[in-house]
């Protein structure tokens, strides 16, 4: 009977202690720009990224099952290959501080050019430009100077509106680690697109979410990215960075063709 009564006390003292850790959000203590600089700081925290996802691609005109490997090295050394069904390699895409790549296996062709040389062009039949890539799947969002019109609390999550020029953000940040839970890009009164970001892990010290939802709403085509496997500001090869291309492929510098 003692025992039966340490034992009890025991997980009652275990269970209050793991209530006490849940944090809730504080408007007093928290501020918009607190967050704000907490996200910067974890993206910086990130200085290697290995990992590999499967994707599903749902769209009025194509639906489908991906995967992908995902390796980031600093903040200009990003390379993601694509595979569709059956393993069949479909695109790869290199993104670096000065220089894009786009090997398209399905055309079999080799762009390169610089990142205003992509801008507009998608990525197959992905929802998405090339030069959004990085930002999606290594769940970036880049802010600049931000001009607040609200932060609030809702549905127990920090809650911002914030304007930049033409774009406005309407961001959620989840209370216990203070990461973005979702964010939407606004222009004209529309929502251009939204981001989801779920299952957060910490991965060698540093969370990162596992599930990664990107969406059009009025195109109504979205792509939802999840991490089976992931490793976080551990070595890497740089010499998988390297992209063998056929011989036959078709080759073509975009930078000449935007010469006016």
């Amino acid at each position: 009977m003692k025992l039966f009564i340490i034992l009890l006390i025991t997980i009652v003292m275990v269970s209050c202690s793991e209530r006490k850790i849940l944090k809730t959000a504080d408007l007093q203590n928290v501020t918009y720009r607190d967050l704000l600089e907490n996200v910067i700081a974890w993206q910086k925290a990130i200085k290697t990224l290995d990992g590999h996802a499967q994707i599903t691609l749902d769209s009025p005109e194509y639906s489908g099952n991906f995967s992908a490997d995902i390796l980031l090295s600093g903040i200009d050394s990003l390379l993601i290959s694509v595979k569709g069904p059956f393993g069949i390699n479909v695109g790869k895409v290199f993104i670096g501080a000065k220089r894009f790549i786009f090997y398209n296996q399905v055309n079999n062709q080799f762009l390169k050019g610089s990142k205003e040389d992509f801008k507009g062009r998608y990525f197959l039949q992905f929802p998405l430009e090339i030069t959004q890539m990085r930002d999606v799947f290594v769940a970036q969002d880049q802010f600049d100077v931000l001009k607040k019109k609200e932060f609030s609390i809702q549905d127990k999550n920090y809650y911002l509106e914030a304007v930049n020029g033409e774009l406005e953000y309407h961001i959620w940040f989840e209370p216990q680690n203070l990461m973005i839970k979702k964010i939407e890009y606004i222009a004209d009164s529309r929502v251009i697109y939204y981001k989801e970001y779920d299952q957060f892990e910490s991965f060698n010290g540093i969370f990162f979410p596992k599930s990664i939802n990107f969406v059009r709403p009025n195109e109504k085509e979205g792509v939802a990215i999840y991490f089976n496997e992931l490793k976080i500001n551990q070595p890497v090869n740089n010499n998988i960075f390297r992209i063998k291309v056929a011989n036959d492929a078709k080759q073509i510098d975009l930078s000449f063709q935007n010469i006016n």
